[in-house]
């Protein structure tokens, strides 16, 4: 993994690029590493659900034999959210609006959840 001072900057530089809502590196149990959210969000509880959902969906996956998901989407009304492994240890958060074209922002995602991997 890289230097704890550049994830944050890498993190942040996503958000731009992507034109993200929000975007956080997180522990896969649900620890905070780094981000960058609106105010007023409470990253632990946003940290955590991601980290559940991930989580979730590879346990269903388990029970029918399958392997474990290489990424969530979630789609609501005004937002789209991914959540993307990072390594073994770590998953990559983006919340995108609505309009955001999926195809180039998981190119995006995917490209700076490999650049952080984590062993």
């Amino acid at each position: 993994m890289m230097a704890t001072g550049n994830v944050g900057a890498v993190v942040k530089d996503l958000k731009t690029r992507i034109g993200g809502i929000a975007t956080a590196l997180v522990s896969r149990d649900g620890l905070v590493l780094y981000a960058d959210v609106p105010a007023g969000v409470y990253t632990e509880t946003f940290a955590i659900m991601c980290a559940t959902i991930l989580g979730a969906a590879a346990t269903a996956n388990t029970e029918l034999n399958r392997a474990p998901p290489e990424r969530i989407v979630i789609e609501g009304n005004d937002s789209k959210t991914i959540i993307v492994g990072s390594g073994k240890k770590a998953l990559l958060v983006a919340v995108v609006d609505q309009t955001a074209e999926l195809s180039k922002v998981l190119t995006e995602v995917v490209k700076v959840a490999d650049l952080l991997k984590a062993n």
